[in-house]
């Protein structure tokens, strides 16, 4: 008797953790940032970012209405995808092409590539995703800037793409090379005083992007560390590890912020106590200063 009361225990516990680990996989959240900084125009206080990275071709439903409507209830001035839109093995492009064409509804949409659409273009030869994105009408960041103008003023957004290097397992010497280059492509003729977003798909090469004059880092890749400990942080990342030290939240290094998205794919693979997100950023002009996020499910 005691046998099979701790068995029905067992499996009733068993099934709270898998429905709340499926409704966990399911569901989006949103998260909330706020970043100071001097640099920024006085035109652009206030001004607000939805961040979405590592999508993988996920179906958010007829019309993607679960997202594409939380994303509007945010009132983005603008949206930033930071890589992995497009899933290398699963999931279809057109997917991702309808999605582009709901949100650019919302607000202008500038994306970067990340190694899932490097790979998928190593293995097939061809980039059919740029197109069909940009006719869709989301403008791509190739290692390249652009201005968001404001009236009279503006700020910089410039994006770092995933190199084949960094999608295979290259030495470390070799990453920090790419990124160093690419950064200092991007980085010509852009001044000190300008405020600058920078679009980078690895949040672990932050101690390079802190070395040039950049406000804000946008990432992902890190899934949020898949597998989330409570009051210990995620379990593994690529590039970075067991334990790895950048999978979500805000972190500072020298002046530059840094946001780092957990992803809004779903179950490829599993999250566990990781629940997908959309991030919003809200720009403010001041001091830099450290706030609690603001959480909103």
């Amino acid at each position: 008797m005691k046998k099979n009361k701790i068995l029905q225990g067992s499996a009733i516990a068993a099934g709270i953790f898998t429905a709340v680990t499926v409704w966990q996989n399911v569901s989006v959240k949103i998260t909330r940032y706020h970043i100071y900084s001097q640099n920024l125009p006085t035109n652009f206080n206030d001004f607000r970012i939805v961040l979405l990275s590592d999508i993988h071709s996920r179906n958010f439903g007829l019309g993607q209405k679960a997202l594409v409507n939380r994303v509007r209830r945010m009132h983005p001035n603008l949206i930033l995808i930071s890589g992995d839109w497009v899933d290398s093995k699963h999931g279809k492009l057109s997917t991702c092409v309808e999605q582009a064409k709901l949100l650019k509804q919302i607000a202008p949409v500038w994306a970067i590539y990340g190694n899932h659409e490097i790979r998928k273009i190593r293995k097939t030869g061809v980039d059919t995703m740029h197109k069909a994105l940009c006719d869709a009408g989301v403008h791509f960041l190739h290692t390249s800037g652009t201005h968001i103008q404001k009236e009279n003023s503006y700020i910089n957004l410039i994006g770092i793409e995933d190199d084949v290097q960094l999608s295979e397992r290259a030495r470390k010497k070799k990453q920090i090379e790419s990124v160093k280059t690419m950064l200092s492509r991007v980085m010509h003729g852009i001044l000190p005083d300008e405020f600058t977003i920078l679009m980078a798909h690895h949040p672990e090469f932050i101690d390079i992007y802190s070395n040039e004059p950049i406000d804000l880092v946008v990432s992902g890749h890190a899934h949020g560390g898949q597998v989330r400990i409570p009051f210990v942080g995620g379990v593994i990342a690529p590039n970075q590890g067991l334990f790895p030290r950048y999978t979500s939240g805000k972190h500072c290094k020298n002046n530059t912020q840094m946001v780092i998205s957990r992803g809004i794919g779903g179950f490829k693979p599993v999250r566990i106590f990781n629940q997908p997100e959309i991030v919003v950023i809200s720009l403010h002009k001041g001091c830099a200063k450290q706030r609690k996020k603001l959480v909103k499910n």
